[in-house]
């Protein structure tokens, strides 16, 4: 509470230029390198932003973190309306208190298509950078994104197509993820020999789906002594909840170095997310999990229209990864999987061949200085 009130009383009260409002690690990653080229292009520009610690570190005013309103899952949001609509309220009331010519919306489509109309309807215009995924449930927004928005941006090839069929104003220059994984200075991890091969990770950034995942981690990594554990830890949750795996002998948990335990692994256990996506780009072979509510998994089930929940086997439009999802988030289908993957050449290849059609796919461009340019001229 108290670093909220500081964060409130170093708000910048006259007009701004741009207010951005992410909901997760990932959204924070991306508006982190957006507000750093926009200010790369025009460095007098006043950004406010709800997100997190990259956003504010590439030099935009920070005045709420994400994980003070991030909920996940349709139980976590029922449990959690009354904060949720307290944070939208005071949302708003930054917005109309700073002023912005330009609302930029990233991903968290509960809350920022909300943010959208309120926008729209106050005369600023919405920029929306990774919109909605209609394409998988509740197409409805589609006709709420064509009247509240102005600009949309994608990082995903195959909704370009799908958007313009609907007449939306999009554009699509490319995946960020493709620059920053090539520009990021690795930093190698060295393998202990005691141990046959390095498996990383990836538990998720949320603490609901964290949660999930180490409970089966934990087992998985009992089951398996002869292989190290490397564990992607995150600084938005509570170090605690790492802790059941602490003190197992064949695990060591990074804090932030994501990227560096993934390259110096043999394979990657990834809670679906953009974390699928990072890691085929960093050709690591991977086995995509997935573990939520009883409750959110059956209705997601009921809505969902879509074959697959990793970004790879969507943007490959065909199963080239593992996908193991509620009951089949188990520690014996994952330790099979390790080993064939470990063992196997002939199948490692042919996930690192479909790695590299999915590059192709992505395109090699700077996406986030032609959207950069694209909102300098808008505002």
């Amino acid at each position: 509470m108290k670093r909220q009130k500081i964060l409130l009383n170093t708000m910048d009260q006259s007009r701004s230029n741009i207010f951005l409002i992410v909901g997760e690690k990932s959204g924070d990653l991306y508006g982190g390198q957006l507000i750093k080229e926009l200010l790369k292009k025009k460095s007098n520009l006043k950004i406010n932003f709800w997100g997190g610690y990259s956003m504010q570190q590439a030099g935009g005013n920070l005045l709420q973190h994400y994980k003070e309103y991030n909920f996940m899952g349709l139980d976590e949001v029922l449990k959690n309306l009354i904060t949720i609509q307290k944070k939208m309220n005071l949302c708003k009331q930054h917005i109309l208190e700073t002023k912005p010519n330009i609302i930029i919306l990233i991903d968290f489509p509960g809350f920022n298509m909300r943010i959208a109309k309120f926008s729209k309807k106050n005369g600023i215009k919405v920029i929306y950078f990774i919109p909605p995924k209609v394409w998988a449930w509740n197409a409805k927004r589609m006709i709420k994104i064509k009247k509240y928005v102005d600009l949309t941006f994608s990082i995903l090839p195959f909704e370009l197509s799908y958007f313009k069929k609907h007449n939306i104003n999009i554009f699509y220059y490319g995946n960020p993820l493709t620059k920053i994984i090539d520009s990021h200075n690795f930093i190698e991890i060295k393998k202990n020999k005691n141990y046959q091969d390095v498996v990383s990770l990836l538990p998720g950034s949320r603490i609901s789906e964290i949660s999930r995942s180490i409970v089966i981690f934990k087992e998985l990594i009992k089951s398996m002594p002869k292989f190290m554990f490397y564990v992607a830890a995150v600084d938005n949750v509570p170090e605690s909840i790492y802790s059941s795996l602490q003190n197992l002998p064949n695990v060591k948990i990074y804090n932030n170095r994501t990227y560096d335990i993934v390259k110096s692994s043999k394979v990657a256990v990834v809670v679906s997310g953009t974390a699928s996506l990072e890691v085929a780009l960093l050709n690591v072979p991977q086995i995509v999990v997935y573990k939520t509510s009883y409750f959110t998994y059956l209705i997601a089930k009921m809505v969902l229209k879509i074959k697959y929940i990793s970004l790879v086997n969507l943007i490959l439009s065909k199963s080239l990864v593992k996908e193991f999802i509620q009951q089949n988030f188990n520690f014996l289908l994952i330790s099979n999987e390790i080993v064939k993957i470990v063992d196997d050449n002939n199948y490692t290849n042919k996930i690192k061949k479909g790695y590299k059609e999915l590059r192709n796919i992505l395109g090699s461009g700077d996406p986030i200085t032609q959207i950069a340019s694209s909102i300098i001229k808008m505002g």
